[in-house]
């Protein structure tokens, strides 16, 4: 069996079935995803499906966070006008079943990070889906971390691909124009796939 953990997508359909079609995979392994399935790429709908299809693990982004938090998109924004343009309603059950982190034996997957001064489960929901500073300390919140589990996590365009200390930052900006990641853990082996094209300005 092999793990395979995906960085954000936001609907960069291609480039995850190619991502996809690179890694090979087996019914024995199993894929996971950092969150971010959704939003600001082309095809979020068909990215949740492959997913779904491959019975993927995935834990709960920003982007599924706010899309679940502002349904069914009754105040007019702009953010509420990108949300309902995407047309995934039937995959709403789906998203409100996502864990906010998943945690095995090894590792553990988070979308952006959590406070490591407590324990993972007593982070509060939205630190979970958006920290990337530990703002009394002006540091990463990862430059903290003691455990000895290993992190995988997104959400973090800008830092782009990071090995830390018991730590892997797996998002690579696909939706920007840059790279999907995604690691086979037991390899320690990086697969990339370049973004067919910039679909936003990076945030």
């Amino acid at each position: 069996m092999r793990t395979f953990i995906i960085g954000d997508i936001h609907g960069c359909y291609r480039e995850l079935s190619d991502l996809v079609e690179k890694f090979g995979p087996t019914d024995k392994d199993q894929i996971y995803s950092v969150g971010d399935v959704i939003n600001r790429g082309p095809d979020s709908g068909r990215c949740i499906k492959l997913l779904r299809d491959l019975k993927a693990k995935v834990v709960m982004g920003n982007h599924e966070h706010w899309y679940l938090n502002s349904f069914p998109f009754t105040k007019k924004t702009k953010l509420n006008e990108n949300f309902r343009k995407l047309e995934i309603e039937d995959h709403l059950r789906w998203m409100y079943d996502l864990p906010y982190f998943i945690e095995t034996e090894k590792f553990i997957v988070v979308h952006a990070g959590f406070d490591p001064r407590k324990r993972i489960e007593e982070n509060e929901k939205d630190t979970l889906v958006s920290l990337r500073m530990l703002e009394d300390l002006d540091r990463p919140w990862f430059e903290e971390y003691k455990g000895r589990k290993h992190i995988y996590f997104g959400h973090w365009g800008k830092l782009g691909l990071y090995y830390g200390q018991n730590v892997t930052g797996l998002d690579t900006g696909c939706v920007y124009g840059k790279q999907l990641s995604g690691l086979i853990v037991e390899e320690n082996k990086l697969i990339q796939v370049k973004a067919k094209k910039a679909y936003c300005p990076i945030s």
